[in-house]
């Protein structure tokens, strides 16, 4: 008997590596994406918000409600990333102002309802920007925990250093005072950090294949890789994007191509050169998990799965 989807909220800030994640997620048979809230991050919030619904419509999914959230960190100035990203937060597609609107509701709004309606334990959230949207709604009500099967984030790094300041990664970094919210409150969190994620890179051979599949989402894919490509290698001359996001997508529909630990996490808040950086330490008991390896060719190989029966 197959397993029925498993039931998913999505938190981004799209974002390139965003928006091959929601592809990756919209196309899973085996994930059931309920709602899409945005939050400032790469780009500010007006345009997280628009290109996580153009994402939505081109995947032929305008039926998943995305959500306007919050658009600035908590306590911090805000920090965005438009000199990786671009202007627009999405190189590598034609921008368009997608037809659905806005759900009405704000995004902490509805991730706070919707987990208050849940059964225990039976939502799981993607988050893959700053964990503004999900702080905010700990800290309006805690009672929502109860609702969370798992969180797995994209964030934070341990041996491979930052890549927004030599200690820390961005996601993090951009509301720190949010992530050590998230990782203080006991939610089982797992963490596909730096550490694993520069260990999947788009590498072209990988994306001629995907653009060999000639489905129009893998084309899509390919050109988002490629653009991500073209901006690494401006940071990073001869480097490859790393697939942070889209490893969320990959860690809930296919764990067994990762190794990882159990361990505590907590986020250093306090100003100097360690502000924004992921502590992490071993620990039996959690509550949280910290991937550290990937199989970059079955990580690939998944991806092609899922792109290449899409129309």
């Amino acid at each position: 008997m197959t397993a029925p989807p498993l039931p998913v909220l999505i938190d981004c800030d799209p974002g390139i590596d965003d928006a091959v994640m929601l592809m990756m997620a919209l196309a899973a048979p085996g994930l059931d994406v309920r709602s899409v809230t945005a939050v400032a991050g790469n780009v500010p919030l007006r345009l997280t918000s628009r290109n996580a619904r153009m994402i939505c419509e081109l995947m032929g999914r305008s039926d998943v409600p995305v959500y306007a959230g919050c658009p600035r960190p908590m306590l911090r100035e805000p920090v965005t990333a438009e000199d990786f990203h671009g202007e627009t937060g999405i190189s590598g597609l034609d921008v368009f102002e997608p037809d659905r609107p806005l759900a009405p509701a704000h995004g902490v709004a509805d991730l706070i309802a919707r987990l208050r309606a849940a059964a225990p334990g039976s939502l799981t959230l993607i988050i893959t920007g700053p964990m503004t949207n999900l702080a905010c709604a700990l800290v309006m009500d805690p009672g929502i925990a109860a609702g969370v099967r798992e969180v797995v984030i994209m964030g934070g790094a341990d041996v491979a250093g930052g890549n927004i300041t030599p200690q820390a990664e961005f996601n993090i970094f951009a509301d720190p005072h949010a992530a050590a919210i998230v990782f203080d409150s006991g939610l089982p969190v797992t963490v596909l950090s730096l550490d694993v994620t520069h260990q999947v890179r788009a590498e072209p051979a990988r994306i001629a294949r995907l653009r060999s599949l000639g489905t129009q989402n893998a084309l899509r894919m390919a050109g988002l890789l490629g653009a991500a490509n073209q901006l690494e290698g401006r940071w990073r001359p001869g480097m490859n994007a790393p697939m942070h996001d889209p490893s969320t997508i990959a860690w809930l529909l296919a764990p067994e191509i990762f190794q990882s630990k159990a361990a505590r996490v907590r986020t250093i808040t306090r100003p100097g050169k360690s502000f924004g950086r992921t502590a992490v330490r071993e620990a039996k008991s959690g509550p949280h998990r910290w991937v550290t390896h990937a199989d970059a060719d079955a990580f690939f190989a998944l991806i092609e799965g899922l792109m290449q029966d899409t129309p």
